[in-house]
């Protein structure tokens, strides 16, 4: 009977063993995903960022383009009512 309760102590401390093991492979798994989670949101913040930052500078630039295309309306506009309109 002592061999029996030796050998199911062995086992029970085998399979105590196994079972810390494999907490403590979920934790450092756990951590790691927490790490690449981490990681991963501030790549997208960055994106973000970056595309927030490129729409602002098209609007800047279609704002510009806009007046300057009004300029250029306007003294086409005054050239054509310079060549058109009588001359005294």
């Amino acid at each position: 009977m002592a061999e029996v309760n030796a050998k199911v102590e062995q086992v029970t401390s085998a399979v105590e063993k196994v079972i810390a093991d494999q907490a403590a492979r979920y934790e450092t798994a756990v951590a790691e995903l927490g790490k690449l989670q981490s990681k991963g949101i501030a790549q997208a913040n960055a994106f973000v960022e970056s595309v927030s930052r490129v729409a602002h500078e098209q609007i800047a630039f279609a704002e510009q383009l806009g007046g300057e295309w009004r300029k250029l309306v306007l003294a086409a506009t005054r050239n054509a009512a310079e060549i058109f309109a009588p001359k005294a």
